[in-house]
């Protein structure tokens, strides 16, 4: 039914319903929120700022739990040790491999890193790490000649003519080819001069089965990697369309294809990634794709530091030097130059600060080059013999003094270096040439000696916004001893993708454990500008004794990038297979499963603390409470004794006004009645005998009603008896008690009796007013009473309600990152020759110092904030002097007396003050401050 309707059809759902009005009155509009003073404003905007606990996801896959490496439980082993435990570990897997193989007649196939199959079905797991896709894979780019995409994939023995595996091991052999790992090359062609460098990473192979098993060293231990003989091609397969076939088609040949795989799929010139000068040597492609394995995939190897990968192959410590920062250069080249291969070994680049545009006099920026030798000759000229791992011919090499074909070479010095003009990608150069041109340079320690050990321990740091020093590590060294001290985070390399936001630099301090002050350090790292991953110092000669390492590290965020969580999510949207996920997500839980141990101990010490926090705090509250009643009863008690009392007295003073308000009312009245009186007197005496001579007359009359009414009461005794109450009084009396001699009447009877006159009060009185008996005032002693308590309100007796619900971020917030959250995962390794070197973490008498963060650090020396604070002072430099502690009362603690730490409240975690330690605020004057603001 449709226009005007009812009430009832008006209510039926289906028919529109009128829009509401638009209301522009300025009562709807949103309130302006109400401004904060400066410094509260400031309190909210930090409070809001970093999370109040951190904490960072230690396993992507939590249903397929990893074992905790073994490492963490060896203490001070040989580092022979762990080599030898994953090459014996490594040669079992392939010989078992090799047995398996042989026993159904097939080569190996390795299953985690396959090429052909993550080729022939475009996954492209083996190639791009997680969330990338630098070698797409598709129809397109395969069939595309520009595409800068592998083509092909082959095993050795269909790419070579005559595969030869280290037959001659030599740095020129190495090649670079279409990845940007120039870094790994040039630590391959540095560690290839050293003598048996390459052999001791290869330990097992067959060439006929086609397997290969190779060692690496990753986060402080040893690992293995065994992969098959397959590798990448540049050129596609005969049976692919390809502008190479269509080329060779035109040209009249019997055998098209075996001329095809001759010129584009022979020979290391056809492979795709790493290759070698000598067209049958496989060792330099098989060793960079047993280093993909190990990290995922080839792509997670493009960029990276020199230093990082002669770590990686040699197991030794690398040191970040800028040639500008050198003081003394021919220290510098007696003791570390000459010594290249033997006991050091060197990457240098140049422009890495600049952005790496261009060259310097045909030296490339921002590229890798290797030192191969240091040579004085005879003249007293010092020249640095360096490789470009391009190996190519006349290309980014040196063409200064000293290049091949400059006026400097002669007859004799080429005999004396044995140099030969031409040599791919090899130049010498002079050392001070080196130092002008090249402006970093990595130096790697080898630990070549038998003796050298290694002790080391994996922590999870909490990393505020404002970092601090805080002690963190335990070294006692029980005779003079070589120190090597290396801090490491985890290789993020080995798990691309889930690198989270947060990119971390690291220091330390090393302290005599007796001398923590700031300005009383052994040594102290220097902070790398590029390799980032780790940082270390080097001491010849420490004396035995108990030092302390203090950790700083630095947070750095980048907001565009995703967190651990958002890519977890992003690749489970779909919810289907994801091996990429699977494989990368089982790196990252093997590599900070590193830190499981300590950063339990962490949150059950921490766990403890909170309960032992909440406990003390359940106590004060309950005693407080119970305080408060008392004081409340007590008050209440005193409170109605005073009321009483005042009321009893008002009482009395009532009733004593009232008693002489009614004596006088009394005495009124008596006056009128006595005035009264007097009046009527003569009146009384003439009603008197008029009264009494009718009172004979009617005597008469009543004497027969009397004798008749006594007959009658005795005829009806026969009846029902009527009911006599029994007393003590009602005794029959005897005839002779019943006669009794009564005188003789004469005149008129008396009247009668005059009834009893009833006493009517002379006033009413007022009923009582109980209304002012309360006590308008407190009673005397209250401030006393209440003088712990809130002076403005009553203790609250009853259980607080829970609050409203409430958005803790306004609309400018939601559009802000997360909180500040950063862990993370450190790792510090001691290498010295004391068999009996002791490391311990710092979690001491089952509790955290300073919050889990360690106690913290005075600043250094060179700290520009505590200076400018005026913190420094001479006092503090005077042998003896201790800081002035006072108490709430004023009073001066001495070092020895009391627990210090029971009058202050360290929150070091969250601190935003200098280095130095401040006096906190005492825990008693936060509470009664807390009560004022009330």
């Amino acid at each position: 039914m449709h226009g005007y309707s009812s009430s009832e059809e008006s209510e039926d759902p289906k028919r529109p319903r009128a829009q509401p009005a638009q209301n522009n009155n300025n009562d709807q509009k949103k309130k302006r929120k109400k401004r904060l003073p400066p410094q509260q404003s400031v309190n909210r905007i930090w409070k809001k700022f970093s999370n109040r606990k951190f904490h960072k996801a230690l396993s992507v896959l939590p249903f397929d739990p990893v074992q905790p490496p073994a490492c963490s439980d060896r203490s001070n082993e040989l580092l022979s040790d762990g080599y030898e435990r994953a090459v014996e570990e490594c040669r079992r897997k392939v010989e078992k491999i090799v047995k398996e193989c042989k026993r159904v007649n097939q080569r190996y196939r390795d299953p985690g890193f396959d090429l052909d199959w993550d080729f022939k079905y475009e996954k492209g797991n083996c190639l791009n790490s997680l969330g990338s896709s630098k070698f797409e894979l598709n129809s397109t780019t395969l069939l595309s000649s520009t595409a800068s995409v592998p083509k092909a994939v082959k095993r050795v023995h269909e790419i070579y003519d005559k595969p030869t595996f280290m037959r001659e091991v030599s740095a020129g052999d190495v090649k670079q080819g279409s990845l940007g790992d120039c870094w790994l090359l040039a630590s391959l062609s540095a560690l290839a001069n050293v003598e048996g460098g390459i052999e001791r990473i290869c330990v097992a192979h067959d060439t006929k089965i086609g397997i290969y098993g190779f060692v690496f060293y990753r986060d402080g231990e040893w690992i293995y990697s065994i992969i098959d003989d397959k590798l990448y091609l540049m050129s596609p397969c005969w049976d692919s369309p390809s502008m190479q076939r269509d080329l060779l088609q035109q040209i009249d040949r019997e055998d098209m294809e075996k001329h095809y795989r001759k010129t584009y799929q022979t020979g290391s010139k056809a492979l795709f990634f790493a290759q070698s000068l000598d067209q049958n040597e496989t060792w330099v492609p098989l060793l960079e794709k047993a280093f993909a394995k190990a990290h995922g995939d080839y792509a997670s190897l493009a960029g990276g530091w020199i230093g990082e990968g002669l770590e990686d192959l040699s197991g030794g410590v690398t040191t970040e030097l800028f040639t500008s920062d050198i003081l003394d250069l021919d220290e510098f080249w007696e003791n570390e130059m000459t010594k290249v291969n033997k006991e050091f070994l060197f990457g240098c680049s140049t422009g890495v600060m600049e952005h790496g545009y261009g060259n310097r006099d045909g030296i490339s920026e921002g590229h890798a080059y290797v030192v191969m030798d240091a040579r004085t000759l005879k003249s007293g000229q010092r020249l640095v013999k360096l490789r470009n791992p391009w190996g190519k011919l006349r290309k980014g090499l040196w063409e200064g003094p000293w290049s091949d074909g400059s006026k400097e070479w002669t007859t004799e010095v080429q005999e004396e270096l044995g140099h030969k003009f031409g040599s791919d990608s090899v130049f010498w150069i002079s050392f001070e040439g080196m130092i002008s041109k090249y402006t970093l340079l990595d130096r790697t320690r080898l630990f070549r000696e038998d003796d050298w050990r290694c002790c080391q321990r994996w922590i999870g740091v909490d990393v505020p916004w404002k970092p601090e020093y805080h002690e963190k590590f335990q070294i006692k060294l029980t005779q003079d001893s070589p120190l090597v001290l290396k801090l490491t985070q985890l290789d993020d390399r080995y798990f691309k993708g889930l690198q989270g936001q947060y990119t971390f630099r690291l220091h330390f301090r090393l302290h005599n454990l007796d001398e923590p002050a700031g300005e009383d350090y052994v040594v102290r790292s220097n902070s790398n500008y590029m390799t980032q991953r780790s940082v270390s110092v080097e001491l010849p000669d420490m004396p035995a004794g108990s030092y302390a390492v203090y950790v700083k590290v630095v947070g750095e965020r980048n907001a565009r990038l995703s967190s651990v969580e958002q890519v977890v999510k992003r690749e489970c949207q779909g919810r289907k297979e994801n091996d990429k996920l699977a494989q990368v997500g089982h790196a990252y839980d093997l590599a900070h499963s590193k830190a499981w141990d300590h950063m339990n101990k962490v949150a059950r010490v921490r766990r403890k603390r909170e309960q032992k926090k909440a406990s003390d705090c359940r106590m004060k509250e309950r005693r407080r409470n119970w305080e408060k009643r008392h004081l409340n009863r007590e008050a209440s008690r005193q409170q109605v004794a005073k009321n009483s009392q005042k009321k009893m007295k008002r009482r009395e003073a009532w009733e004593t006004e009232q008693q002489r308000l009614d004596e006088e009312a009394e005495e009124v009245a008596r006056q009128a009645r006595e005035a009264k009186l007097a009046e009527e007197k003569p009146a009384a005496v003439v009603e008197t005998a008029d009264k009494a001579g009718d009172e004979a007359d009617d005597e008469s009359d009543d004497a027969d009603a009397d004798e008749k009414s006594y007959d009658k009461l005795g005829s009806e005794s026969s009846g029902t008896p009527s009911f006599t109450p029994k007393s003590d009084k009602s005794v029959p009396a005897s005839s002779e008690e019943r006669k009794q001699d009564v005188p003789e009447v004469s005149g008129a009877p008396p009247g009668p009796a005059p009834e009893p006159e009833v006493k009517q009060p002379a006033r009413q009185r007022p009923k009582y007013d109980s209304g002012d008996d309360s006590s308008d005032s407190p009673v005397d002693d209250w401030d006393e009473v209440y003088s712990s308590d809130d002076m403005i309100r009553k203790p609250r007796l009853a259980p607080q309600p829970a609050p409203q619900p409430k958005d803790d971020y306004d609309s400018e917030e939601e559009k802000m990152p997360e909180p500040w959250n950063a862990i993370c995962i450190v790792g510090i390794l001691v290498y010295s020759k004391d068999a009996q070197l002791e490391l311990r973490t710092v979690i001491e008498g089952g509790e955290l110092l300073e919050g889990g963060m360690g106690e913290r650090g005075a600043g250094d020396l060179d700290n520009a904030q505590a200076n400018a604070g005026g913190s420094r002072t001479e006092a503090e430099t005077r042998v003896g002097y201790n800081a002035s502690v006072v108490d709430r009362d004023g009073k001066v603690l001495t070092p020895g007396e009391g627990a210090v730490r029971d009058y202050i409240n360290v929150k070091s975690v969250s601190s935003s003050g200098t280095s130095t330690p401040t006096v906190t605020r005492l825990v008693d004057w936060d509470s009664k401050f807390e009560r004022l603001r009330l």
